[in-house]
């Protein structure tokens, strides 16, 4: 993988985490608001707080995707370079001959 393809693959990482986080956001305000609407003002805190506590693990899993896409991204670039420099470590630089055994 060259590093156009581990940057683009890195933006898609981003930007899927980044959607994942704002769905978390999102999910969060309507619990919160949902919370209120027993009636109960000790069930509304519990539920709140809940809500909060269930939207940062959300957020923490997107982020955790996106950083195991990237060190992906990142290995699979290192194995394409790594597998371009074994080639040529093998060969030794040089072309193989024709199959004319050299004469």
């Amino acid at each position: 993988m060259d590093s156009g393809k581990e940057a683009a693959a890195n933006v898609g990482a981003s930007a899927r985490a980044g959607m994942e986080k704002t769905r978390a956001a999102v999910q969060g305000q309507v619990d919160k608001a949902a919370a209120y609407t027993t009636g109960h003002k000790e069930a509304a805190e519990i539920n709140k707080e809940a809500a909060k506590v269930k939207m940062q693990q959300r957020v923490h899993a997107a982020e955790e995707e996106k950083q195991r896409a990237m060190r992906e991204n990142a290995a699979a670039k290192e194995h394409a370079s790594g597998a371009g420099k074994e080639e040529e470590d093998h060969h030794d630089g040089h072309r193989p001959e024709s199959g004319h055994g050299g004469e």
